[in-house]
């Protein structure tokens, strides 16, 4: 077997130390990678074998549709354990718990996870992860006209309904 120095290989290892101790971040902390934190951490639920498992989505990766959480209460978010109880899972796998609803002019909005796609439809603002979806979305999302008007994020969603209630 020839060494990975003949073949040309050359080990990726010191090139990340060396980011590292340059940046003071993982790889995986944000940044390039497409890793970003949340404005708050989101309590929900996952399912692992059919079971419901609490779980705090803490970061998202919009590119993979992945989120990365911590098993647990949100107490257990800032654990000091580090990446020991972190895991990565579907965005579409997560349900966020307790569920929060709002009626904005008389159209019902559930807050849950929104596809890359969806935009604020009153700020404009793109790729959300979560934010306001109009209950008339169909759950399969079988009538994607009406997706691209049906979403807002969290700001603008709990402005309105403050406005009009």
């Amino acid at each position: 077997m020839a060494s990975a120095a003949a073949t040309g290989e050359t080990s990726l290892a010191p090139l990340f130390h060396r980011r590292l101790l340059r940046t003071g971040k993982h790889p995986s902390q944000g940044g390039p990678a497409g890793w970003q934190s949340l404005a708050h951490p989101i309590s929900g639920y996952t399912s692992v074998d059919g079971l419901p498992v609490l779980v705090v989505a803490t970061r998202r990766h919009s590119a993979t549709a992945q989120l990365q959480v911590v098993r647990g209460h949100p107490a257990s978010s800032q654990s000091p354990d580090g990446d020991r109880d972190r895991h990565l899972i579907p965005a579409a796998s997560f349900n966020p718990h307790p569920q929060r609803a709002l009626s904005i002019g008389g159209e019902n909005f559930r807050f849950n996870t929104l596809a890359n796609s969806a935009s604020c439809r009153s700020c404009g603002k793109d790729d959300l992860g979560f934010g306001f979806v109009s209950v008339a979305i169909p759950p399969d999302g079988s009538d994607p006209d009406l997706a691209p008007n049906r979403s807002l994020c969290e700001a603008c969603a709990e402005s309105q309904a403050r406005v009009a209630g």
